[in-house]
């Protein structure tokens, strides 16, 4: 053999050794085969599941493995847990590999937003106040899994369905009107207070003067002219509960004691009123002494011997 043969035989024969070597060492290592992919089907977002993967026994180590959730995060091991943020269907996949290759396997996830029970956010009366026989309409907000089932008690012995609903109320009065919604996943119930008025006559609106009682000198007892004059009085402040009255009482000219006297003509208007089911707290009595000046009441010189009676809103 010549001598340059030699040569490069005895340079070429220990890297051959050597690279071939290496081949049969990465051939003879045994590459994980995915026998199975484990996990649950179906998740609510939040809720922490269990994965789990296995392979072939022979499998060379050192071994990696490598989850992919489908949603951009990752785990380890055979066994991990995950929990999805976002409802969706996500693919999840399970890599394992060594020098001798990789395997990997799938399993799709189905990830739902938890049941959301019904919950109302708000409940609404329009008018409140209403007036006797006049319609007032309810109407509510309600969050939550569809579909939804609404009842309406309206306080005064009659109900009604769904998301919002109108009522009339025959007698005036305070009711408690409640809501109560509810669906697969749960209910609630919420109130409301409704003020239902009186209709009141227009008069109730439109007076401004009441009529004033007389009185004999130095006296304080009312007379039957008076009671006659309160009456009509009366008979305005029982139909209009909107009103209070204010009594004044005054004193003439030359009648004694004229701030106590004041007082008491005062006082025996409101016993009247009192007397014939007007309550005290609709009423307010002060003595004025003796008036200043020229009043404007007619009734010549009694004029000053007088109760007024001053319709109050």
């Amino acid at each position: 053999m010549p001598v340059n043969a030699r040569q490069r035989l005895t340079f070429w024969l220990p890297a051959l050794l050597i690279i071939g070597g290496l081949v049969l060492t990465g051939c003879g290592a045994t590459a994980p085969v995915v026998q199975s992919v484990d996990g649950p089907e179906t998740l609510q977002t939040g809720e922490s599941g269990t994965f789990e993967a296995s392979i072939n026994e022979d499998a060379d180590e050192p071994l990696t493995y490598e989850w992919d959730f489908g949603d951009g995060s990752t785990g380890s091991g055979l066994l991990t847990t995950h929990a999805f943020s976002e409802p969706g269907e996500y693919t999840v996949t399970f890599m394992a590999s060594n020098e001798g290759g990789s395997s990997s396997e799938s399993m799709t996830v189905t990830v739902n937003r938890p049941p959301q029970p019904a919950r109302i956010t708000s409940l609404n009366a329009n008018p409140n106040p209403v007036d006797e026989g006049e319609t007032v309409r309810f109407s509510s907000n309600v969050r939550g899994d569809t579909p939804v089932t609404y009842e309406w008690d309206f306080g005064d012995g009659s109900t009604g369905s769904g998301s919002s609903a109108s009522h009339t109320y025959s007698e005036s009065g305070t009711y408690t009107v409640e809501l109560r919604a509810s669906n697969d996943a749960g209910e609630d119930t919420r109130t409301l207070n409704l003020t239902v008025e009186r209709v009141l006559p227009p008069v109730c609106r439109n007076v401004t003067e009441f009529n004033s009682a007389f009185f004999s000198y130095n006296s304080s007892t009312l007379t039957d002219e008076g009671r006659s004059s309160l009456q009509e009085n009366l008979d305005i402040l029982s139909q209009c509960p909107n009103l209070d009255v204010r009594v004044e009482g005054f004193a003439a000219p030359g009648e004694r004691n004229a701030e106590s006297l004041s007082e008491d003509r005062a006082r025996a208007v409101a016993q009247f009123y009192q007397d014939n089911g007007i309550t005290s707290g609709r009423m307010m009595t002060m003595g004025q002494g003796r008036p200043e000046g020229v009043t404007t009441k007619k009734g010549g010189t009694r004029q000053y011997r007088r109760a007024d009676s001053i319709p109050q809103r």
